[in-house]
């Protein structure tokens, strides 16, 4: 999704700065996004278990980078050029699908 939102970036001339890409759909956490993955290939979602950016500071022991108490991307300026980002869960399955293939074959 990147590499397709930098080349409409590009081949439109939009306006120079700082856009955030991402798939569209609804927001949601790594921890939902683990257990999509998990529930596409198979596997008990319920096995991944999600920790709050607030836990996650709580419990560390060394020094770690600053996170976003809530990080969604707004893609309301990268809209405006005249991009639509893919749907995010179709790209996940699609990948998944793809993935699974490739073990098949291996």
């Amino acid at each position: 999704e990147l590499a397709r939102a930098i080349r409409h970036l590009a081949e439109t001339a939009a306006p120079y700065g700082t856009y955030n890409v991402t798939g569209s759909g609804t927001v949601c956490s790594w921890a939902d996004v683990a257990r999509r993955t998990f529930a596409l290939a198979g596997h008990d979602p319920d096995r991944v278990s999600g920790v709050s950016t607030a836990a996650y500071f709580a419990k560390a022991t060394a020094p770690i980078a600053p996170r976003p108490m809530f990080g969604a991307l707004d893609l309301t300026k990268i809209e405006s050029t005249g991009f639509v980002p893919a749907d995010a869960d179709e790209t996940l399955a699609k990948y998944v699908r793809s993935e699974a293939r490739e073990t098949q074959r291996a």
